[in-house]
Order: structure tokens, then C-alpha cells, then sequence
């Protein structure tokens, strides 16, 4: 029978769009009748019956008229412009048996997930409920029978079915089996009420709504107040094929479900992450630990921590929202070549096992630049938060691009089992988000990490509604330690006032690193990343300056910096801490101009009192400061003692500034210089807008770094 349900599965895929049928394969010409299967789950506990339940419907053994899918199409307007989704669902609720004697068999959400995961189907929102209920041209009366303690056994479900047949019977002739039909059943749904909002007794419930009557209101609410092992008389199994045309585009809707603006298509919850039950044990578990490394202009590498019999697959594309494409399998790790340069690639990886495919991962990216990038992007937002996509790289991602840096990215469990390091970059940006206690904000192995790169010089960007909450108010004597002689900050309330859900912007301190960038707004829960409830309200420690504040709100700090020698280090670090996370500061030019004053921060030299001479022992040409800029900026480099090196003192220096395509355009240096720091000022005013690269040589020494000239 398994090997029946992929052959049917794969001949379904290979049919035209247009042929839309549930894959299953043909009723067996013994298969058993309704009454007949009725009869045989009669006294079965529960997980006996599941398992008769999914033996005859992937056998086939449903009724014709369920096989054929109807239609159901959704329109909106977002964002000034129209979308139509169509998707396609079976006409009445799942069935055992014939045309002529069918069983409508309640099952538990467990049962459906698996029967869904087998026939490529989901199951269907709470709007999608109600759009189909508009749709079905057969609308029938609900028939609720009086609650009982027998309600959720066989001989109830079979009294319901033969009350729903009967009345469905006396609607054949206008409307003929086969018609999609609403209002018998109550639906179980898929839902953020699965993993969110849960009732203190039930952990993993069953989320069910529905059950219209004849003026069009459902009988029941969304209520997931039922464990995820229950089913009673009134619930129905409505499969939707995992297939959706948006505009002409075939999605699947987990691609749908995630995307901010177009899910509200078919969802009036926002984003649906998780779109279906978790089954323990019966899947491949999701990639958690991988990173996406640069590998050279053209390529890149993509590397997982290896597991036995497991192997995965990487999924590309070029936004973060669509992946069209995917690698061939690999176990370890897997470079893309021939990519274009300069560009950026989004992945999620698949695993698979002879358990199935895995769920997909969460979404990483990288970019193919001319030099290997000095920026790591860290996701360490594992928190099932309402709203968190798992894509949150995007925001961070294009900020970095926008001013002039590409960029690795890991996930924090990566990091952690060494498949990249913290030290391969100049700055590390860390994604947050409202991690919490839920799932903690730093581990005390990655305070550990995070606290070796501070001490050998590195660059720190944070931000994370909770943090402090976490590590601070709730923290260990270890997390203490880290938060205010690391990241420079205490806790002080757990949101302005101590107020949730009612201060979402924040505005600079005057005469600090965010100084001119005007009011800053982040989300409330209306702009596609996460509702910051509780931003951190924090206040800077043991040298941490408090650069933002929330708005209409006395002394209340939404951000802190710090430049100097950490505890243990010899090299001056600089860390950057905000309340609220990066990725919902909105608009994008926002959050552009955000990190732009975070860059200008990190590359701003150090003090005179660490330049002297006599520690200069190696070549090194710095960032620009600031970049991106217009029209002047400042390049400072550095000439090594002849105590370091057995040449000449003086050496000869050129600094010159290319395109794009690699010519000269500008001579900055090009003369010996004595060991020393010097810094050159370069002038572009006479430049359009665009990426420049600027290049010391010496000997057999060349450094390039890159330099934004924004007009």
C-alpha cells in the first residue's frame, strides 16, 4: 500500500495543472462499504481505529465524488494592487467507502497531519472555513447532538453520519454528489493557536472552528481548548491540495502562510508559520545547524552538521520569500559555483532520512562579493513567537547591502558545533528577536564565543525584545556577568512603564551615535516581522552610554554602546545593544539609515593613545569613515615598524580607488611613508553614485575594501 501511495502521488504530479484529483489510487473492488467499516472499528480503542482510518483511505478507499477537487478562489487588494488566490479542496468531508455507502469519519488532527503529509495536501484555515462555506452551493442545516461522555466514540460518530447522509440524500437531485457541500461538520484547522496562546492544561491541542448554520454564522468559535488526541462526533477532515496560484504562481502555502503581505489571502490570523500538527517521532527533524559561507566571487558554500542516514537538500532563491530551485543532496556540505557576482542568494535547507523529508529550515543568505565578507549574520531567533518567519535575514541582510557590506550568515546553533567562526569577521550582527527565557538569548557556551570576540577586538550588533529580561531579571549569576560587563546594560522593565503592547518607537539621544536620525518606529504587529509588545527597557553600565530612548516616556533607554577593552581582552571592542529588534524597524530606509550609524560607530578609529607608533607591527588598510558618504570621507592605514619587518624603513605605499570595472579612478598614495597611522581624506565629488573599491599595496602586501558613494 505505501509503495501504491507514492506511485499515485507521483503520477499526480506529473498531470497537467489543470487535472486537479486527490492522489490516491483507485477503490479496490473488495473494499469495504461504510456501514461495513463502521462496523469494524465499532469497539476499537482509539489508535486502533486511526490506524483502520489511514489504511483505507491511502489504500483508496474513499468514494469517487470525494476524489474531485473543487475550486475556491479568494481576492484582495494589498498594497494598491489586486490578487486572486484559487485552491482547490475535496467536496465534503473526509470518507470511508462508496458513492452509495460512506462513513464521514471523525479523526484526531494527528491522523489528518499524516494523511495530509501522504496525499500532499494541508488542512485548511479558519478563513478559508468561511470562504469555502461561501462558495459550497450545497449549504445544510448543522445537526448537533446532545454532549454526552460517548460523544467521541463509534456508535455516536455513526448516528451523526447517518443524520448528515440523510439530509444530504434529500438535496441529491439539485444537488448531485460530487458539489461542494458546507455546514455538517466543524473543521479542524491549522492554526497559530496550535503552538500559541494554549490553555494551561493543554499543551498540544486540537484547534477545530465552524460548523455554519443557514445565516451563515458558525456554531464554533477557533477553540483549542481539546488535546491533539481528540475527536469527537462533529469534526470533519476537509483536505486542500498544498497547491495555490497566486496571480498566475503556484505556491505552496507554507510559501503563501509566511508571506507578510499576500497570506491575508487566505489567513486572518497574519502569518501562519507552522501550518500543520507536529507528529512526534514520524519525521525527519528540520536542518537546525548550517551556515551559507563565501567561497569566492562566484561561489558559495553551504555546510550542516552531518547526521547518520540523513541527507539535505538546499532551496535558492533570490528574496527570501520564493525558492524555485534546489542543490543535489549532499551530506556535509556543498558549494554553488557560477553564481553571478554581487549578488545576493537566499537558502533553506530539506532533510531526509527513511523517516520522509524533514520540515524546512529556517532561511539564511549570503553574498558573492570580490572579497570575503567582514560581516557574520548570526539567527539565533529560534522562539515559535506569533510572527517570527524565520526569514528575519532579510531585513538584516539588504541593510547590510544597502550600505556597502555583503555578508555570511549562520544559524546560532552553527556557531556554536564550529562550523563558522565568530573571529573570520570584523563584525557580527546578532538576530534576536523576542527570544526570551522560551529559548534563551545566549547560551552559556555562546556567551563564551561572544565574549572571546569582544576581547580580541571584534564588533557587536544585538537587538532582541528580552534580552535583559533574560539574561538579566531572570538570568543566572553567569548571565549577569555577561550582560552588564559585555553587552554593557541592566535590566530595568520589562517594557516602557512596565506598559505592553503600547510604546513601539524610540528616538536618539542627543550628541550620541544615533544623533540626527530622527524618530524610529518599530512594529506593532502591522508590518510583517513580530508585535514587540516588550521592548527591553535597559540603561548602560560599566561604561555603556545609553544612546536611545522611548518615546513620550521619562529616562526610559531603548539602546546602549560601548567602545574599549572588555574584561580579559588587550584589543579595544565596541558592542551595540537595542531593546527592540533590528528587522521591525520600519520603513526599510529606516532601518537602512539605522545601520548606517551602527557602521559609521564600528569603523570610527580608535584613540590616539592606542596608535603609537611602537605598536604598529603589521600593514593594515581600515573601513572608510563614514561609508556610506558624500561627497568626502576618511581612509586611514597603517605602515609597520622596521622592528616588525627586516626591510627598509620607509616603504613605498599607493592607495589608489578603482570602479566597478577596475579602473583607477582616484591616486591617493603613492609615495614611501615612514612607519606609522596616517589617514588620507578622498574627495569623490566629481564621482556618480555607486561601489568603489580603494587598494593598498606594498611590497608584496595588497589589502582592498570597498567604499559607497551616495549622492
Amino acid at each position: 500500500m505505501q509503495f501504491s501511495a507514492i506511485f499515485f502521488l507521483v503520477l499526480f504530479l506529473l498531470q497537467s495543472a489543470e487535472a486537479q484529483s486527490l492522489p490516491v489510487p483507485p477503490r479496490p473492488a473488495d473494499a469495504l462499504t461504510g456501514s461495513a467499516f463502521a462496523n469494524l472499528i465499532w469497539s476499537m480503542d482509539r489508535e486502533q481505529r486511526e490506524e483502520q482510518i489511514y489504511s483505507q483511505i491511502i489504500s483508496g478507499n474513499i468514494p469517487e465524488f470525494i476524489r474531485e477537487l473543487k475550486g475556491v478562489t479568494s481576492t484582495g487588494t494589498i498594497g494598491g494592487a489586486s490578487y486572486s488566490a484559487v485552491y482547490y479542496v475535496i467536496p465534503d468531508y473526509l470518507a470511508v467507502g462508496s458513492d452509495s455507502n460512506y462513513f464521514l469519519t471523525p479523526m484526531t488532527p494527528l491522523l489528518a497531519q499524516r494523511i495530509c503529509d501522504a496525499l500532499n495536501c494541508i488542512l485548511p484555515t479558519k478563513k478559508m472555513v468561511d470562504q469555502i462555506y461561501s462558495a459550497a452551493p450545497c449549504k445544510l442545516k448543522p445537526q448537533p447532538i446532545p454532549p454526552s461522555p460517548q460523544m467521541t466514540t463509534v456508535p455516536v460518530f455513526s448516528q451523526h453520519n447517518d443524520s448528515v447522509r440523510t439530509q444530504r440524500n434529500k438535496h441529491i437531485s439539485q444537488y448531485p454528489l460530487g458539489v461542494l457541500v458546507g455546514g455538517t461538520k466543524k473543521d479542524v484547522i491549522i492554526s497559530n493557536y496550535i503552538y500559541q496562546n494554549l490553555k494551561t492544561n493543554v499543551p498540544k491541542p486540537v484547534v477545530i472552528y465552524g460548523w455554519h448554520q443557514l445565516n451563515g454564522q458558525p456554531i464554533q468559535p477557533v477553540y483549542n481548548g481539546h488535546g491533539e488526541t481528540y475527536a469527537d462526533y462533529s469534526h470533519g477532515i476537509r483536505l486542500v491540495l498544498d497547491s495555490v496560484v497566486v496571480n498566475g504562481v503556484t505556491k505552496t502555502f507554507s510559501q503563501l502562510l509566511s508571506d507578510p503581505l499576500l497570506c491575508v489571502l487566505v489567513s486572518d490570523e497574519g502569518i501562519i508559520q507552522k501550518p500543520y500538527y507536529t507528529l512526534s517521532g514520524t519525521i525527519t527533524p528540520a536542518p537546525k545547524s548550517f551556515c551559507v559561507t563565501w567561497d569566492s566571487p562566484t561561489s558559495l558554500a553551504i555546510s550542516a552538521i552531518p547526521s547518520t542516514g540523513t541527507t539535505f537538500k538546499a532551496f535558492w532563491g533570490n528574496d527570501g520569500l520564493y525558492f524555485n530551485d534546489s542543490t543535489s543532496e549532499f551530506s556535509s556540505s556543498i558549494t554553488l559555483y557560477d553564481l553571478p557576482a554581487d549578488s545576493t542568494f537566499f537558502f533553506k535547507l530539506r532533510a531526509e532520512s527513511s523517516q520522509g523529508y524533514s520540515l524546512f529550515s529556517e532561511v539564511l543568505a549570503a553574498v558573492t562579493s570580490s572579497k570575503e565578507p567582514e560581516v557574520l549574520i548570526v539567527n539565533g531567533f529560534d522562539r515559535g513567537s506569533s510572527g517570527n518567519t524565520y526569514n528575519f535575514i532579510r531585513q538584516h541582510g539588504s541593510a547590510f547591502m544597502n550600505n556597502g557590506y555583503p555578508f555570511s550568515s549562520a544559524t546560532n546553533d552553527a556557531v556554536l558545533q564550529g562550523l563558522d567562526a565568530l573571529q573570520n569577521y570584523t563584525v557580527v550582527d546578532y538576530i534576536l528577536g523576542d527570544e526570551s527565557t522560551a529559548d534563551e538569548s545566549f547560551s552559556d557556551a555562546e556567551q563564551e564565543l561572544v565574549k572571546e570576540f569582544l576581547r580580541h577586538g571584534g564588533k557587536l550588533f544585538v537587538s532582541g525584545a528580552e534580552i535583559a529580561w533574560d539574561l538579566d531579571y531572570k538570568g543566572s549569576a553567569s548571565d549577569k556577568d555577561f550582560i552588564h560587563n559585555f553587552l554593557k546594560h541592566r535590566y530595568v522593565y520589562d517594557a516602557p512603564n512596565n506598559q505592553a503592547g503600547v510604546y513601539y518607537q524610540a528616538e536618539p539621544e542627543a550628541g550620541n551615535i544615533f544623533d540626527g536620525i530622527g524618530l524610529i518606529s518599530f512594529d506593532n504587529g502591522t508590518q510583517g516581522t513580530i508585535n514587540v509588545r516588550y521592548p527591553d527597557v535597559i540603561t548602560g553600565i560599566n561604561g555603556g552610554i545609553n544612546c536611545l530612548k522611548y518615546l513620550n516616556v521619562t529616562n526610559q533607554y531603548a539602546g546602549i554602546y560601548f567602545e574599549g577593552i572588555f574584561s580579559g581582552g588587550s584589543i579595544e571592542g565596541k558592542v551595540i545593544c537595542i531593546g527592540f529588534p533590528f528587522e521591525t524597524i520600519y520603513p526599510e530606509s529606516k532601518r537602512n539609515s539605522f545601520l548606517e550609524k551602527v557602521i559609521l560607530f564600528f569603523n570610527t578609529p580608535v584613540s590616539v593613545s592606542e596608535e603609537k607608533i611602537m605598536n604598529v607591527n603589521s600593514f593594515h588598510l581600515y573601513q572608510n569613515y563614514p561609508n556610506p558618504f558624500n561627497p568626502r570621507t576618511k581612509i586611514k592605514y597603517s605602515v609597520p615598524n622596521t622592528d616588525f619587518i627586516n626591510e627598509v624603513s620607509a616603504r613605498m605605499i599607493q592607495l589608489k580607488v578603482y570602479d566597478i570595472l577596475g579602473n583607477v579612478v582616484a591616486v591617493l598614495v603613492n609615495e614611501r611613508k615612514a612607519p606609522g597611522n596616517y589617514e588620507v581624506e578622498f574627495d569623490a565629488s566629481n564621482l556618480s553614485s555607486g561601489i568603489y573599491c580603494y587598494r593598498m599595496q606594498s611590497g608584496g602586501f595588497t589589502q582592498t575594501r570597498k567604499l559607497l558613494v551616495v549622492k
